[in-house]
This record gives structure tokens, sequence and C-alpha cells, in this order.
């Protein structure tokens, strides 16, 4: 494709909602930043990030996403490999080995890991029959690899993020709702057995509190009980920008990551959550939307995948902030600070903007760039 005919067909609402959240989060980190510093280091790391993803989004939106489908084996095994190094040489922060050092950067090969799942499961379902049996099993195997590395972390809420985006994409396929009610069932014992031997202690309280989070409001329900504090506060307009009390005299836990919901209904009121909702609606229906109109089964289940992650991403925050859902450590994407989850987030939509712009060539990409 011509430069011109690639900025014409540019799914530019998809892009623009996108950067939008970007730019909402990045205000926040200002409003939340230490007082005697107009740029604090966690806001340059996070605009540094936000270039980093943002020079991806362009070189990766260009190139046809058949690519992705050639090299599927070689991504996930890379992704495996990350997993694996932090297993040994990860940083531990917090009880939880997840990151990696490079060059002064922090990177959390999970976060990208949501990506090689997503590739590696739809090349799978579009090589072989994705309701067969051996199929299924296949996809269960690869993402039930993943995810025990991650359990391992031990990161229970993006093992379970992976889990669910495994869920979701077959169910999508046309699995028989008989085999889904298996999967569950499976699930449910799964989960029993984790809360036997790999649930640690302060996430086995935070499931406990998730029923009455004032039973413990010093203790394991405090991140929520302030969370819902702040949220209300806000009212209509919210308290404006640096001036949320609950934010900014760090009441609230992890105002700029797992709570940044909260701090943005606080400071920002009922307007700017309404706004936030209505800028992922409208990235989401972009996506559901070019999901649609692809005709190569490949390019439709790398869409459906980042809608699944996006949506259940977002679902999940949401349900944390709002008290109805146990604090799982879910980043809400473009919005939470993580330089590895906001570039991780702009690869994966770039691939569904390649998805978008190549839509018309099924199974291979253009002859003027097969030669990549």
């Amino acid at each position: 494709m011509r430069f011109r005919e690639i900025i014409t067909s540019f799914d530019w609402v998809l892009t623009s909602a996108a950067f939008l959240l970007v730019i909402l989060g990045l205000a926040m980190l200002l409003s939340t930043g230490p007082d005697d510093q107009l740029l604090s280091p966690r806001f340059l790391r996070q605009l540094s990030s936000f270039v980093i993803g943002l020079i991806a989004y362009a070189t990766i939106s260009i190139f046809p996403y058949h690519l992705l489908r050639r090299y599927a084996i070689i991504i996930y095994a890379i992704g495996l490999i990350g997993l694996l190094l932090v297993s040994q040489i990860g940083l531990v922060i917090r009880g939880t080995t997840s990151r990696l050092e490079f060059m002064g950067f922090q990177i959390q090969p999970s976060e990208f890991m949501k990506i090689a799942l997503i590739i590696i499961l739809a090349w799978l379902f579009t090589s072989y029959r994705p309701t067969q049996l051996i199929t299924l099993v296949s996809s269960a195997l690869v993402a039930g690899l993943a995810v025990l590395l991650i359990v391992l972390e031990p990161d229970i809420g993006v093992a379970t993020l992976m889990l669910l985006i495994w869920a979701s994409l077959v169910i999508f396929v046309g699995t028989s709702w008989r085999i889904v009610s298996l999967i569950g069932l499976f699930g449910f014992f799964g989960f029993l057995a984790a809360w036997q031997w790999f649930f640690a202690a302060y996430q086995k309280s935070r499931l406990i509190t998730f029923l009455d989070p004032t039973s413990d409001p010093l203790g394991a329900g405090y991140s929520v009980v302030q969370s819902i504090v702040a949220l209300g506060s806000g009212h209509f307009f919210g308290r404006g920008l640096g001036h949320g009390p609950q934010s900014q005299l760090q009441f609230l836990p992890e105002q700029h990551t797992d709570f940044i919901l909260a701090s943005i209904g606080e400071e920002l009121g009922f307007v700017g959550v309404l706004l936030v909702i209505i800028l992922y609606i409208i990235l989401l229906r972009r996506i559901i939307r070019i999901a649609r109109i692809t005709r190569d089964p490949f390019g439709q289940y790398l869409a459906v995948g980042a809608f699944s992650l996006l949506l259940l991403s977002f679902f999940i925050s949401a349900g944390m902030n709002m008290g109805l859902l146990p604090v799982t450590g879910i980043p809400l994407p473009l919005l939470s600070y993580g330089g590895s989850n906001l570039v991780s987030t702009m690869i994966l939509l770039a691939i569904v903007q390649s998805t978008h712009l190549h839509n018309r060539w099924v199974r291979q990409p253009p002859e003027e760039l097969a030669q990549f």
C-alpha cells in the first residue's frame, strides 16, 4: 500500500480514542505527582513509554498482520523465554517476581505474553479446525503453560486475565456449550486447587474482604474503602485536577496504577469517569467493527482477542475500583501507569490497525510486502 492510501485507510477514530485515553492518564500522573516537581520521574518514564509505543504503533500498523501467522510459534517461544528469565533473574518487588531490568528500564514480560498468547491462539484456530477436541486441548496447553509460569511469579491477576482471553476465543470459535460448561467446571476446581496451594496469604485476604471491605478497613479492605470514598467524593464535576484529598494526601494507595479510575472520579467527577467509559466504548466498537469486516479468520481472531483483552481489563479494573470485584492488580490499559502495559497495549492496537488496513487480502500479504 502506498503512503497516501495508508493515511486515507487508517482508522483514525480508533487511534484518536486510544491517544485521548493515554493523554488523560498522563494528565492524572501530573496531577498526582509531587508538588515540588513540575515533571516527576514517573511522568517522564510514562511519557517515554508513550513515545516508544507510538513508534511501535506507527511501524507495526503498516506491516501486514499475515506475517504474525508465519512467526506465531517463534513469538510465543520468545514470550515463554521472557517468563523463564523472570523466574531466574527477575526483580523482586512486593513479593512478586515479574519484572526484568534492562538498561535502567523495568520490563514486565507477562504484559507482552498476552499478545503472544492471542497470536498463537489465532494461529492454532486458523490452522486447524477450531472446534476439534485436539485443537481445544492444544490451545488449553498453550495457554496453560504461560499461565503456570505467571502464577509462579506469583501474579494471579494477569494469569486469570489470560485464562479469560483463552476462554473468550474458545467461545467465539463456536465451541459447544456442553464443552464450555465442562471448561467452567474444571475452572472451578482449578480455583479451589489454586486457593489451597498457590494463593499467597494477602491474595486470600483480598478475596475474603471483597465480600465485606469494611470488616478490615485498615488492613486488606483499606484500598477498596479508600477507592469508594474517592469515587463518591468527586460528585458530578470533581474537585479539579490536583485537588483530590484522597489522591493528593496519599490516602488512596496505587492511585496512579490499580486505582487510577478512582483518582479520575475524585478529581474529574462523574463527567471524567463518563469520558473514560465513552472513549473505551468507541475503542471497543471500532475493534469489533474491524473483526466483522475482516475476511481472514486469522485477522478476525486477532481482533477478537484484542477486544477481549481490553474489555476484560476494563471490566476487572473498574469493578475493582468500585468494590464490585476483588483487588487483582490489573491495570486500566492506556490509562494506568506502567511502561510495559502501555507499550504492549499500543502494539496490540497496532495489530488491529494492520488487520483493518490489510483485510482485503486473505491469508497472504500483498505481493509488494510478501518479501518481508
